[in-house]
């Protein structure tokens, strides 16, 4: 990351709740078929930037022989190396790995790049470490491509997770996986219905956070693009995530 001050809050926000996010984002990739997506072959060893508690990087164990656990927070790395005891923690910044250039055979990060105000430092880092026959993969959420819907779901976000940064289009994620020197061989949005009550635990957040956030969407959350619903005491909406695959 680029902003010392964004890093704090970051650091702040996911030091808070490691626990239960640990607990709600339990099976959040499952669904996916990253493994398969990303190519990986036996013996692989395998690098997350922005590991966080380690439920993306758990897909690999199977046919990795290393798997290395990248992240800003001491918290969420000590969750990680409790649920996932065989995983590598280290505590770095995604934009200065401590790792030498063309050693990884896999690199991923996985709904990181919206906490990142400038994600490219971040690709470019993924691509010095990646081996010249290598991989990187990117898996984040995003928005549509209406630059108002972008904008108003981006306030949501915001509002409920003050370490979010932006979701970006798919073609502004497409853009700068290419500006960082990458080629993306494969690409897949993966689209699912969520809830709010899954979205937002209580003891997670903050119950301020909650008026705020059922406010919003109240009023605006037609504007989003997220497709809101009130279901009874509760809201569901769309979630959009997308993979990419690149390589050198």
């Amino acid at each position: 990351m680029t902003d010392p001050a964004h890093r704090d809050v970051l650091r702040t926000e996911f030091e808070r709740v490691a626990s239960t996010f640990a607990r709600r984002t339990v099976g959040r990739f499952d669904d996916l078929d990253v493994v398969p997506f990303s190519g990986i072959e036996e013996g692989d060893v395998v690098v997350e930037v922005g590991a966080g508690t380690g439920n993306f990087l758990a897909l690999f164990e199977d046919r990795a022989s290393s798997l290395i656990a990248i992240d800003l927070t001491q918290g969420m790395l000590r969750e990680a190396r409790r649920v996932f005891p065989h995983m590598v923690p280290v505590m770095a910044d995604g934009a200065r790995l401590p790792l030498a250039s063309r050693s990884v055979d896999l690199v991923s990060s996985a709904q990181t790049f919206h906490h990142v105000w400038e994600p490219l430092a971040l690709l470019k880092e993924m691509r010095r470490v990646v081996k010249p026959e290598g991989r990187v993969i990117v898996v984040d959420q995003v928005a549509t491509e209406r630059y108002e819907e972008a904008a108003m779901m981006n306030r949501l976000e915001i509002i409920r997770d003050p370490s979010h940064a932006a979701s970006r289009p798919p073609s502004a994620m497409r853009t700068v996986i290419r500006a960082a020197g990458l080629e993306i061989v494969d690409e897949k949005i993966a689209v699912s219905t969520e809830t709010m009550s899954g979205w937002m635990l209580p003891g997670e957040f903050p119950p301020e956070r909650f008026e705020a956030v059922e406010r919003f969407i109240e009023e605006h959350g037609s504007e989003t693009g997220m497709d809101f619903r009130r279901e009874e005491d509760d809201w569901s909406f769309t979630r959009r995530r997308m993979m990419l695959l690149a390589q050198r």
